[in-house]
């Protein structure tokens, strides 16, 4: 495994390289080839340009003395070419020099000699007119190559030179820049990994705070603290989930010790009221027992569906008639406005289970000559049911926490109107599992009212 700093430094050194490697190699094909075109073509231009000025020369004497000759030379030397004059025989009768002459010396010393001994020359051949008639050939010798001249090939030395300084510097520029990148992103990432270190040991609040202007890293950093409020959450839920089973499973159980107790001294007989209460503290806690499987295995996601198409009007309306007479007994309206044939996909028994608890709270929360109005209707793709009542009413502060196992808040949710607390946990999972939601609105002294959407499927 290679560490990051060094991971970055190669990369940056490695791209620099093959960057100047590539430049230059380019550089030179594009002078072998664009270059050598240009060079090329204006070398036709200048043979051009000298052909017509030896014809005018002949032109105006009809020969070349000696003195036209001598300008030939000086034009060949200052150009750095070769020039030859062939008759119509093909018989060299002049040409601007050659190395053993005296000429070709003294040229090269006044002047430089432009060739060197071992550059290939290529020779052309072009026509020398007079009146319309060609009277010789002159042959132009040049070098092949484009740097075949002293300022040529210092030209190109001096190109590849600056190419390996640029080559050296951007090694340099790339180690160094390399660690300050690396320092850039690695110190966001380490504070991130001794957090995720700090979560490992449950020491949430300690988290550091990580200062970055990188998106992706500081995305990193918020899902980290995210995970740490979560988890630390969880975890005083965990510890409040004990401490309040603890609690439900602790009032009963000492009841029936009491009770019994008291039968097996002589205090208490055995009467039909008191094996009545045991009996109802027998079914609170095989109530309690059961309410706690199904949240399991709704939590775990073990729960199986029995999916078919379910009739939801006469569903719910055979859940409010089921609840009329206790409806009836405390003297609480019950107002249905179910519309008619609202079916959907669903498991007939958990969408029963759903209303039943919550007609069952809002019954347990409504005060005498109030009211609970049920409603069912289908829009939009869509079906919503709420139920809306005039009981107490919830606390603002405690509708966030309504879900949640075993809460109660203290007006609404007292121990006195019985229920573990987990039957809205229980419910909102069950809503969750047909892909519904649930929303609860409320008002202290006003009334509750929750809203249930399913979507429309068939």
């Amino acid at each position: 495994m290679i560490n990051i700093n060094k991971q970055l430094r190669k990369y940056f050194i490695l791209i620099s390289i093959i960057s100047v490697v590539f430049i230059t190699i380019v550089s030179n094909l594009s002078m072998n080839y664009f270059f050598a075109n240009y060079i090329k073509e204006s070398r036709s231009r200048d043979d051009l340009k000298l052909i017509q000025y030896i014809e005018q020369l002949y032109n105006e004497n009809e020969v070349l003395d000696s003195r036209s000759l001598m300008n030939i030379m000086h034009y060949s030397y200052s150009e750095g070419i070769e020039v030859k004059i062939k008759n119509m025989n093909n018989e060299i009768i002049w040409e601007s020099g050659r190395p053993n002459t005296m000429m070709h010396g003294m040229m090269s010393r006044m002047m430089g000699n432009r060739f060197y001994p071992s550059t290939k020359v290529s020779y052309k051949d072009y026509p020398m007119m007079y009146r319309g008639q060609q009277v010789a050939t002159i042959v132009i010798g040049r070098p092949q190559s484009i740097i075949g001249t002293a300022e040529d090939r210092n030209f190109v030395y001096t190109i590849n030179g600056v190419y390996i300084a640029a080559f050296l510097f951007s090694i340099i520029l790339a180690s160094i820049l390399s660690l300050h990148v690396s320092k850039k992103f690695l110190r966001p990432i380490y504070r991130i990994k001794e957090n995720a270190k700090l979560i490992e040991n449950e020491k949430y609040k300690q988290l550091l705070n990580v200062e970055t202007n990188t998106l992706e890293l500081n995305d990193l950093s918020l899902s980290i603290k995210e995970l740490a409020e979560k988890l630390e959450y969880q975890d005083a839920l965990r510890k409040r989930l004990t401490s309040d089973i603890a609690h439900e499973l602790r009032t009963p159980l000492a009841t029936l010790q009491s009770h019994i107790e008291a039968f097996m001294d002589g205090i208490w007989e055995p009467t039909q009221e008191r094996l009545m209460s045991i009996h109802d503290e027998i079914t609170r806690l095989t109530k309690l027992i059961k309410d706690l499987s199904d949240l399991s295995k709704i939590e775990s996601e073990e729960i199986k569906l029995n999916m078919e198409n379910v009739n939801l009007s006469a569903l719910l309306n055979n859940v409010v008639d089921n609840f009329e007479p206790l409806f009836i007994s405390k003297d609480i309206k019950i107002i249905k406005d179910i519309q008619h044939n609202v079916e959907m996909m669903g498991d007939a028994d958990r969408l029963n289970q759903i209303f039943i608890n919550l007609l069952s709270n809002a019954y347990k929360y409504t005060n005498e000559k109030g009211s609970v109005t049920t409603k069912l209707t289908e829009y939009n793709g869509k079906i919503s049911i709420v139920i809306e009542d005039t009981g107490v009413g919830i606390a603002k502060e405690d509708i966030v926490h309504i879900f949640e196992r075993f809460y109660r808040g203290d007006a609404s949710r007292s121990r006195e109107t019985g229920g573990a607390g987990i039957g809205l946990t229980i419910t909102k999972a069950l809503i969750e599992a047909h892909d519904g939601t649930i929303k609860i609105e409320s008002e202290i002294g006003k009334g509750t009212r929750v809203s249930v959407t399913f979507p429309l499927l068939r």
